[in-house]
């Protein structure tokens, strides 16, 4: 069965750098799609399907020139539309080829490049890390996948994929940046919510894009009475004293909205019938940048 008969699988750029050999395993037998938020960006093939579709180097694969030429063709269509900077290089690591996210990332034309050394290209640092991996994939015929600063554009990082290429070795290079950023937030943020965990009178909840209640920590159910069901779904200005209620909701509102963080007295109307008077600050929760809620944290 030829592998344009096989439906091709499914992964997520996330999940294939998490679990890249068990991907690996699945293109020997079909494509494999990598999504990036739903979109389909590159598809990985096993060496033997690459050949058996017409795109291996050199004549061997082909019948005349046109079969070579269109395959050349459609090589270079694909290093064209990839999102990662992709470099190829000849067995004494000078460059062959590079893409234009390459061009872009080194601030040279492929013209200037094509032809350079490696260590040319690239500072000592670098040269020392990925230069060794280059050459153990042109010693085993192996991939490798590791990170690396950038020596490039500073604080930026890049996950390097290396994998043998015809004629030599080829690398991408993918902008790591962001889910670095980000898991660094979300570390940070645990140890935040750790922190206010042993903290005595501190209790939270968030609200979502309606204002509403949507999850409560046990202190805030302790410091209110209630429980969960009886607040679910509930806005925070219901367990507030009326006379508040105007000022909490703007708060909310200008929180929703994406403004500075709000800090204000409230009194809260708790299950006993009692008041408690505590303070109360609110802050936007974000996903891709876009508000979708509203973190409450208050102190008694």
């Amino acid at each position: 069965m030829k592998s344009r008969d096989i439906a091709p699988a499914r992964v997520t750029a996330g999940e294939i750098s998490r679990n890249f050999g068990q991907w690996q395993d699945v293109a020997l037998s079909g494509p494999v799609i990598v999504t990036h938020h739903g979109r389909p960006r590159v598809v990985m093939i096993s060496a033997e399907h690459y050949a058996a579709a017409g795109l291996a180097e050199g004549p061997a694969g082909f019948d005349n020139d046109s079969e070579l030429q269109s395959a050349e063709t459609a090589r270079s269509a694909i290093l064209g539309h990839l999102n990662e900077a992709f470099v190829a290089l000849d067995p004494d690591l000078r460059i062959t080829a590079v893409n234009a996210v390459f061009e872009d990332l080194k601030g040279a034309s492929a013209a200037q490049l094509v032809g350079l050394a490696w260590t040319e290209v690239f500072s000592a640092p670098v040269q020392a890390l990925i230069g060794e991996q280059f050459r153990r994939v042109l010693r085993t015929g192996e991939t490798l996948e590791f990170e690396s600063e950038s020596t490039v554009q500073s604080g930026r990082s890049f996950g390097v994929r290396v994998f043998p290429y015809p004629g030599g070795v080829a690398a991408l290079f993918i902008n790591r940046t962001e889910e670095r950023d980000l898991r660094g937030r979300l570390d940070r943020a645990a140890a935040l919510e750790t922190a206010l965990s042993v903290l005595p009178g501190v209790a939270t909840a968030r609200l979502n894009i309606r204002g509403v209640l949507a999850a409560m920590d046990a202190d805030f159910l302790r410091l209110t009475g209630f429980s969960e069901a009886e607040l679910r779904d509930c806005r925070l200005s219901d367990i507030v004293r009326p006379a508040e209620r105007r000022a909490l909701t703007h708060a909310v509102e200008h929180a929703l909205q994406g403004e500075a963080p709000a800090r204000l007295p409230v009194t809260l109307l708790v299950k006993d019938g009692a008041e408690r008077t505590v303070e109360l600050a609110l802050a936007t929760v974000r996903r891709d940048g876009v508000p979708e809620g509203v973190l409450a944290v208050l102190s008694a």
